[in-house]
């Protein structure tokens, strides 16, 4: 079996990464003793053999994780008479304390390698690696020290299991401590030693963020002036860009202005908040199938998901529940017959016009000159971070500069940003990025795929 070792930590023949314990020769994870009776005694079985034939070092593995010494010169064939003798003298029962140890001390040198922005480890990792011995049972001497485990402020279900986990263990203190950049979960044996942690840790981080922050600060001068320096060329560059499609336009008649297009985004909420998210801010406007509507995927640094916008706001709200309906249908055609999965109609894809559109006509809406530029819009999106899907649908308007839709303003409510965010924007393209993202990728049923699967 092969594993991503860029990144395990290693000792004395054994190696750990993401909660796995494997000899280093072989990457060979350790089988109970029962089942390595079963597969080779009395005699060998299909499944002792396949195990021989996938893991050339599978014997050596086995022995070395029961502390089985032996000598290669003994070592013939693949080693099942070797195994089978170490199994009937029942050398095979128990793991040495010793390898225990090690498999505890290489979990936590692993886990304290991972840096603050790594996803939090399984709390049963945590709770093998500091408080558990090898039998399962609550142990004090694998750590004397209180353990901190940091989350997002945010995060209510990864902290919430940890918290579940400690309190399964008689003996166990838990507190939670919020900082201005995170609420950490502090574990140990020695109550007062974990409440002082807790208490402590706002004021502690506090002063890390200033140090840091300090220490930064010349670096984000440089930052600024380069964020400067590129903006002032893409200013540049779209003034030339302007002036060119000017220029090859043969005549005012023949000039077809719309709002489709590639623009960077300009948020100075985003950007005080999130400055390291908030360089390279854009999204793309599509036109959709249906007449007076269209589609944006936009990618805000720490949000990215899906617009839909209108001029009409009647036809907006009538195309949101449509293409949520097609989706729930789309659904339950799937769930009914699997077999028929290629004939799905898919959300934000063509669609059957209904009465009432039909009823307007077929010509696509008009986007020129004397209508009014102000579009409302619907939005959807997911979280970056730790990917949480946003499915409640929040409002906004894009009011356009002209009718060169060469610039346009908006303000929407933006989950994690706040309510009545404003943002301002400027096309570099007429031509959008290819649509990757659809209205129904942020749905309600989405939602839920992707919190139950969060940990499975």
């Amino acid at each position: 079996m092969s594993f991503d070792r860029s990144n395990e930590v290693s000792r004395d023949g054994f190696s750990s990464a993401y909660g796995r314990f494997y000899t280093t020769r072989g990457s060979i994870m350790r089988v109970d003793g029962p089942s390595l009776r079963r597969m080779f005694l009395p005699k060998l079985t299909p499944e002792g053999q396949r195990q021989l034939r996938d893991r050339r070092d599978f014997v050596r593995g086995q022995l070395q994780h029961y502390g089985v010494p032996f000598d290669e010169q003994n070592f013939s064939g693949k080693g099942t008479a070797l195994l089978k003798k170490a199994l009937q003298e029942g050398k095979c029962d128990a793991v040495p304390e010793h390898i225990l140890t090690l498999q505890g001390q290489l979990l936590r040198e692993w886990l304290e390698t991972r840096r603050p922005d790594d996803t939090p480890a399984p709390p049963e990792w945590v709770m093998e690696a500091y408080f558990l011995g090898g039998d399962g049972q609550p142990d004090h001497t694998r750590t004397t020290t209180v353990v901190e485990v940091p989350f997002e402020l945010s995060s209510e279900y990864r902290s919430g299991q940890m918290r579940e986990a400690a309190d399964e263990i008689a003996g166990l203190h838990c507190e939670t401590g919020r900082g201005p950049k995170t609420q950490t979960v502090f574990m140990g044996w020695n109550r007062a030693a974990v409440i002082a942690a807790a208490k402590g840790h706002a004021a502690k981080e506090k002063k890390k963020l200033q140090a840091e922050a300090k220490k930064l600060k010349a670096q984000e001068k440089e930052k600024e002036k380069s964020r400067a320096t590129k903006r002032a060329k893409t200013d540049t560059d779209d003034a030339q860009t302007q002036k060119k499609d000017k220029k090859s336009r043969t005549t005012a008649q023949k000039a077809k202005t719309s709002p489709v297009g590639t623009y960077t985004v300009k948020c100075e909420s985003i950007e005080s908040e999130w400055p390291d998210a908030a360089e390279d801010l854009s999204l793309d406007i599509h036109e959709a199938d249906e007449p007076g509507i269209f589609e944006v995927c936009f990618d805000f640094g720490i949000l990215e998901g899906v617009m839909i916008m209108s001029r009409e706001k009647a036809v907006l709200e009538q195309y949101c529940s449509q293409a949520d309906q097609d989706y729930e249908d789309s659904e339950d055609e799937y769930t009914m017959d699997e077999d028929s999965v290629d004939e799905r109609p898919i959300a934000g894809t063509k669609r059957k016009a209904s009465s009432s559109q039909q009823a307007r006509g077929s010509k696509k809406s008009k986007t020129g000159g004397s209508q009014d530029n102000t579009f409302h819009l619907k939005l959807r999106c997911r979280e970056t971070g730790e990917g949480q899907i946003y499915h409640q649908a929040e409002d906004g308007t894009i009011k356009f500069k002209g009718a060169s839709f060469a610039s346009f303003a908006g303000e929407a409510s933006l989950p994690c940003v706040g309510r009545g965010v404003r943002f301002t924007a400027r096309k570099v393209s007429d031509g959008p990025c290819s649509q990757q993202n659809k209205w129904s990728d942020y749905s309600e049923e989405e939602y839920e795929r992707a919190r139950v699967s969060r940990w499975h």
